[in-house]
């Protein structure tokens, strides 16, 4: 029986990062479309890439795991905040692009978490 898989990353390097930390209330630094978005939209495709070469495909991906989790609550975990305006104009400006542009027939989840913000974040984004 077919397995669906999904993955959903917590953080970016640090270099990427506001804070410069793994942990905290940071955002990726700059702005939708510039060399940290574009990058970070491209550590999406290496990773599936890397995953292809062992036959392991993933159904989806999300854009980030608990994008709100870093505004709303002080954290001690690795995050990256978005609001969903940032996660629209990353989705459209660097990772939607770069997923078309690839192999992988990907899906993309958005809003893992925060159901309460349902449906202003879906409509948003």
């Amino acid at each position: 029986q077919p397995l669906s898989l999904y993955a959903s990353p917590w953080t970016s390097p640090t270099w990427m990062k506001t804070s410069e930390s793994f942990v905290g209330k940071g955002t990726l630094k700059g702005q939708a479309g510039d060399k940290y978005h574009k990058t970070w939209a491209n550590y999406f495709i290496k990773f599936l890439d890397e995953y292809t070469k062992h036959n392991v495909t993933f159904w989806a991906v999300t854009v980030q795991n608990e994008p709100l989790a870093a505004l709303l609550t002080p954290t001690q975990f690795p995050t990256i905040a978005f609001t969903a305006a940032k996660q629209r104009d990353f989705v459209v400006q660097d990772l939607g692009p770069a997923l078309a542009r690839s192999p992988h027939r990907t899906q993309l989840i958005i809003l893992d978490d925060q159901r309460i913000y349902l449906p202003h974040w879906a409509k948003v984004v």
